[in-house]
């Protein structure tokens, strides 16, 4: 009989559901992150394991009965669920452990690109003041999962949630977190790609330097190791995007991101080269639609790795996909500060720190660095296998191996 692991993050990424892709047939996985089935709209989750809802379950140790987990894998503790989710763990000695899933940056970085978050507000209406009623009604029967655990538990880990709601609800959770010192809204064990991006979490949390973390790599990068050293044979340009129009933030809007599509569409266009897009999960991909059938551009969708041998220059803000290009020795990366409102400092300063890539401040500043691409892929080549070492642990194909490992282990 399989170990049950309860998966806990929004499973309607694929990115988030790789570790239930790697390991299906050896454990028995349960996704949990929305109140109901109006969450779901990847309905691939359905193929590694069971979906469960909170509305379903009185309380975290409800759930924690039912599904009997050897192992819950989180990829935030940060809502109330998850938390209540935690300690209940906690209580019932099941190991929990917080898997990395993206690129982290410093404390401070964060604070201020939270404060840049455009909360615009919409008419009021009639549908929208249904909506706002349906609204309320789920955040009611949301809330009960968390306040029946309350009630659930041990004296201590009873004090502790209702302590983290007073401060949550009030507080940012990064405040939240420098507010409350307790392991009970720790994981037990902490899997991260590398120790420079665990930093985070042991500034953010304020970790103690022997806190138990294994370090694996990336996994969803494993595939990509495999280009690492082929000689470079394409002459053409990835841009990999991010969801910074539809967050509202550095004054993107729908209007200037396509206009900037152009531009960018335009220079590579001039240059010869071909253009691929990778949209980020998070995109409106209704903005690419204009580009279905140019023979400049391609918007990549579902497998699309075969394309990398096509490419040697790569562009794109802070995604998490940047990471393996950067490590190529064989592509040059541009990170694009061109934003309309600029932050006091580049938003890819993180990344920029490693010299491996090159900040991009205009079209022409990008036009100049493609016409260049010896010179900049000896410079950004001297800092690579730093880079690798730092942000990524290893770039060696076997990251998902050492994920397997840590998960089957019995604990």
């Amino acid at each position: 009989m399989k170990e049950a692991v309860i998966l806990v993050g929004d499973y309607n990424r694929e990115d988030f559901l790789l570790v239930a892709k790697l390991l299906h047939e050896k454990l028995d996985f349960y996704f949990i992150e929305f109140l109901n089935k109006k969450g779901v709209t990847n309905r691939n989750c359905y193929n590694y394991g069971t979906v469960l809802f909170w509305k379903d379950f009185k309380s975290a140790y409800s759930l924690l009965d039912l599904i009997k987990p050897q192992k819950v894998i989180f990829f935030f503790i940060e809502s109330f669920n998850h938390v209540a989710l935690n300690v209940a763990c906690k209580v019932k000695n099941i190991p929990t452990y917080h898997l990395e899933h993206g690129v982290r940056f410093s404390v401070q970085f964060y604070q201020k690109l939270n404060q840049q978050f455009n909360h615009e507000k919409n008419p009021a209406s009639f549908i929208s003041g249904i909506k706002n009623f349906r609204m309320v009604v789920d955040k009611y029967r949301n809330r009960r999962f968390y306040t029946k655990t309350i009630l659930e538990s041990p004296i201590q880990e009873r004090e502790f949630l209702k302590h983290f709601f007073l401060i949550r609800k009030e507080n940012s959770i990064f405040k939240t977190f420098q507010l409350i010192k307790s392991n009970l809204r720790l994981p037990d064990t902490y899997i991260s790609f590398s120790p420079y991006i665990f930093n985070f979490h042991k500034e953010l949390e304020q970790l103690p330097d022997d806190y138990p973390v294994k370090f694996i790599g990336i996994p969803q990068f494993d595939n990509l190791s495999l280009y690492q050293y082929e000689h470079q044979l394409g002459e053409n340009v990835l841009f990999i995007d991010q969801p910074l129009h539809e967050q509202s933030i550095f004054g993107w809007t729908q209007e200037l991101k396509k206009k900037y599509l152009k531009q960018l569409a335009q220079c590579t266009t001039t240059l010869n080269l071909h253009l691929f897009i990778k949209p980020h999960p998070l995109n409106d991909l209704s903005i690419y639609q204009e580009w279905e059938g140019d023979t400049n551009v391609t918007i990549l969708q579902g497998n699309w790795h075969q394309e990398v041998k096509k490419i040697n220059t790569v562009l794109g803000f802070t995604s998490t996909l940047l990471l393996p290009f950067i490590a190529m020795k064989n592509k040059n990366c541009f990170l694009l500060e061109m934003h309309p409102e600029p932050g006091n400092e580049p938003y890819s300063q993180f990344l920029l720190n490693s010299k491996a890539c090159h900040a991009v401040l205009d079209f022409n500043d990008l036009s100049g660095r493609l016409n260049n691409w010896q010179y900049w892929n000896e410079e950004q080549g001297k800092h690579k296998n730093r880079f690798i070492h730092n942000y990524m642990y290893k770039f060696d194909g076997k990251a998902s191996e050492r994920l397997k490992q840590i998960l089957l282990d019995k604990v």
